[in-house]
């Protein structure tokens, strides 16, 4: 089959990489336009564009706007059978209507769960015990479409966004080809998805790495590891941002406000939560490297009863 990819970020690569072990044929790219990034905002490729020239492929499209007459004209002309988008942006009908067999997207949950553009983080920081890829056809909502299949997978306990996100984009590839088979033969069974039971992802905010203190040191736990690497989970000391870079939950066992050193150790700083106590590891202060909690407590003068400024 004539297959138009259609992603901009890391997370379509090994789709790609498939698709060019396959009998398919990758009939043409669409990704987004370079964007200024790092501290000189040079301009920059998207991880799927810099991986299409690298592998010669093409051609590659980067329009501004989705809904031209322009656009939608040099899609024709690639003549694909089905469009395969991962982690883009919102097709309009003129666009997502356009091959026989449709245009279908991964999306990295169980859907309708997760619904939206962080369903990896917003997992982790609910602390789902599960979750998976979803393969479906895009209609005119957002991953409301039906479902061609889907794949569980457990989420580790200590597991971060970036190790999470790893597994899922593999996952991904492999269930895209899967579900791109039983299309072609024409004996795939959709399944509507149930709106009752769906839930949101919305993207993430800078200000959500302010840790809480009031809540559970298990919530607490499980926002740092879903906010890796963005937005990250930070905290003030002192008058002073900390970055929390890790941390694991612990018995407190002592009565004071929420954020008050209750321990200082070599194996971290402990800290009284809502619920429980959080024993940070690893930071990050503003303008340093990640050190030992230990060496931060040593070299700030550190002790107990001192408090991280609440949210």
């Amino acid at each position: 089959m004539n297959i138009v990819f259609m992603g901009s970020a890391d997370f379509g690569l090994p789709v790609l990489e498939k698709l060019l072990q396959s009998e398919h044929s990758i009939s043409g790219i669409v990704s987004t336009p370079e964007k200024e990034k790092g501290r000189g905002l040079k301009p920059a490729l998207s991880p799927v564009v810099q991986f299409s020239k690298l592998r010669g492929l093409g051609p590659i499209l980067t329009p501004e706007q989705l809904n031209t007459p322009e656009f939608v004209s040099a899609l024709i002309t690639l003549n694909a059978d089905i469009f395969i988008v991962v982690a883009f942006r919102i097709l309009p009908k003129s666009v997502f209507t356009l091959p026989a067999l449709g245009t279908v997207n991964i999306h990295a949950s169980l859907l309708p769960q997760y619904r939206g553009p962080a369903p990896i983080q917003r997992a982790i920081a609910a602390g789902e015990s599960q979750t998976g890829i979803t393969i479906f056809r895009i209609d005119e909502g957002i991953d409301t479409g039906t479902i061609i299949l889907q794949k569980n997978v457990a989420i580790g306990e200590s597991e971060t966004t970036p190790q999470l996100y790893k597994r899922l984009s593999l996952l991904g590839a492999e269930s895209i080809m899967e579900a791109v088979s039983v299309l072609q033969r024409g004996d795939a069974v959709l399944t509507k998805q149930d709106a009752s039971k769906a839930s949101r992802a919305p993207k993430l905010l800078k200000a959500e790495g302010n840790i809480d203190w009031n809540l559970p040191a298990r919530s607490i736990f499980n926002s740092v590891r879903a906010f890796k690497p963005f937005p990250g989970s930070f905290s003030f000391l002192q008058g002073r941002r900390i970055g929390i870079e890790w941390a694991i939950p612990i018995e407190s066992g002592i009565t004071a406000a929420p954020g008050t050193i209750f321990g200082i150790g070599e194996n971290g700083i402990d800290v009284h939560c809502g619920t429980g106590g959080l024993r940070i590891t690893d930071v990050k202060p503003e303008g340093k490297n990640t050190m030992s909690a230990m060496a931060f407590a040593a070299g700030r003068n550190i002790a107990i009863g001192c408090t991280f400024a609440g949210k």
